[in-house]
């Protein structure tokens, strides 16, 4: 709130919000980073260009690659039982995709992968998500390795700095996601160019908005790398974001850890995708068996409930 009405107030007020590429480029000359207060000037730009067109987001982003998009259910940290516990719940959801976060220490880590892949089948994706937890490459190395008995699909972010993720991406056989290694497109450029993981996962929060995480996904198309949207957890507003922005990603989307909206009293999922029990949003987006549809209408396609707004504000 702060960097926006001190500093990018006075760069927007009077502007043609159709100049995307123009006042994003504007925003960074006062302020270097911020890109959450950033993105937020993005989503309103493209939502009001969109509302001007007459046009989903997702046009104005190069047009649908895809109408659905597939949802991978984060599973928080949590002791074994209760990790599958929720797995298994999720999966009756229809989620066929887990990201399953773990707190770097090899033994519990492989204890809580075994749980979830005995709790939901084989039918079902699973990856770890380390977030940079392993002290070093050989321990990562060591402790992947030892989960590729419960069939892990791909590891996300095991160490962190991108020497040491060229060290684990070269040293074993799955996939090896890269999440904090990656903000900007530049970063895609030189992650791409060391062979310091195999796929991207994107954040439009990260990249400072809907278009800058577009030229991330496109280079990493260009380079043949996969990505996913590993979204912040967004409510109604920034969720419907994510649904544009991969609607328009070039390349292999994979599943993604992003929200299934939720409505107090309109819930369609148990624990799938659920990280909240209202939102603002006047309706829900339309999710069946895993997927997640795109909204069509202009704009980022939501209402807003003023009800809702006023019994959540915080500030």
């Amino acid at each position: 709130i702060h960097m926006i009405q001190k500093y990018f107030t006075p760069i927007l007020i009077g502007a043609d919000p159709r100049d995307i590429s123009k006042l994003m480029a504007q925003l960074d000359v006062p302020v270097r980073g911020h890109m959450c207060a950033k993105s937020a000037i993005d989503l309103a730009l493209h939502d009001l260009a969109g509302k001007a067109a007459g046009v989903p987001v997702y046009q104005l982003l190069g047009g649908a690659m895809r109408k659905k998009i597939a949802i991978c259910h984060s599973v928080g940290l949590a002791p074994p039982k209760e990790a599958a516990n929720e797995a298994a719940v999720a999966a009756a959801d229809g989620i066929k995709s887990f990201q399953v976060k773990v707190d770097g220490d090899p033994e519990t880590d492989c204890a809580v992968v075994a749980a979830i892949r005995d709790a939901v089948g084989d039918g079902v994706d699973i990856y770890p998500d380390i977030n940079q937890g392993y002290r070093t490459p050989k321990q990562a190395i060591a402790s992947v390795k030892a989960m590729e008995n419960s069939h892990i699909s791909a590891v996300e972010q095991p160490v962190e700095g991108r020497a040491n993720m060229c060290l684990v991406t070269a040293g074993v056989n799955i996939r090896v996601w890269t999440d904090e290694g990656v903000w900007t497109p530049q970063d895609a450029i030189e992650v791409i160019g060391q062979r310091a993981a195999d796929a991207i996962s994107i954040y439009y929060t990260k990249s400072g908005g809907l278009q800058r995480a577009l030229h991330v996904g496109i280079i990493a198309s260009a380079a043949g790398l996969p990505t996913n949207l590993n979204g912040a957890l967004e409510s109604g507003i920034g969720n419907a974001a994510n649904l544009h922005l991969a609607a328009a990603m070039p390349g292999e989307l994979m599943p993604s850890v992003i929200p299934v909206t939720t409505l107090e009293g309109r819930e369609v999922c148990k624990v799938g995708g659920v990280y909240y029990t209202d939102d603002i949003v006047t309706e829900p987006f339309e999710y069946e068996d895993g997927y997640l549809t795109v909204p069509q209408s202009p704009g980022l396609g939501v209402e807003l409930d003023p009800k809702k707004i006023d019994r959540y504000r915080v500030m």
